[in-house]
């Protein structure tokens, strides 16, 4: 088996594309407790690779597809307008039962995962930095039938999921939060 620690970038204030002071601060404390990892993998955008350097690794490669397909990570295909994000994971879940754009999407992101867990070998693991939103739908896309309300609240900075991947099929899942304190500090 191999494990995807898929993480989302750390916070920076909008419309800056670089992390913040705290952003780093809570990279580096997380990455503190991270790892090895024997691929390291982010988005091409700054926030992205600025949170896996932050974290104390180096970017082995840069995925454009995991900043979605505006290549800003800033939007989600296929989510309606009046999409309430404090569904959470449930509100994925319904959005991919749909078929539509957003599940192409979820699964598209699903998809470049088990590419990158074929890159390491068995017994490994990967760190993937990307966005919010992709997290969400590739998790969904991976586990279509799980409990998604149990899952909770989108992803955090910092937050994702832990996903064991056995040859070519999603095999389990750790929805990953970052501990109240840690995102408090200043």
């Amino acid at each position: 088996m191999r494990l995807l620690e898929i993480r989302r970038h750390a916070r920076r204030e909008r419309p800056a594309q670089h992390l913040i002071q705290r952003g780093v601060d809570m990279a580096r404390t997380l990455g503190e407790v991270l790892g090895p990892f024997d691929l390291v993998v982010t988005s091409p955008l700054a926030r992205s690779v600025e949170t896996a350097v932050a974290m104390g690794f180096a970017v082995d490669q840069e995925r454009p597809a995991l900043a979605g397909e505006d290549g800003l990570g800033e939007s989600v295909p296929g989510l309606p307008d009046d999409f309430d994000w404090d569904e959470g994971y449930a509100g994925f879940g319904r959005a991919l039962a749909q078929d539509g754009a957003f599940a192409a999407y979820a699964r598209g992101q699903a998809a470049i995962w088990l590419d990158i867990a074929r890159a390491f070998p068995d017994g490994g693991r990967a760190l993937i930095v990307g966005h919010g939103g992709a997290i969400e739908g590739g998790a969904v896309a991976a586990f279509p039938d799980a409990d998604h309300v149990a899952w909770g609240r989108p992803a955090r900075h910092c937050e994702g999921a832990l996903i064991g991947v056995d040859g070519d099929r999603f095999v389990s899942i750790e929805i990953l939060r970052v501990p109240k304190e840690l995102r408090k500090r200043k």
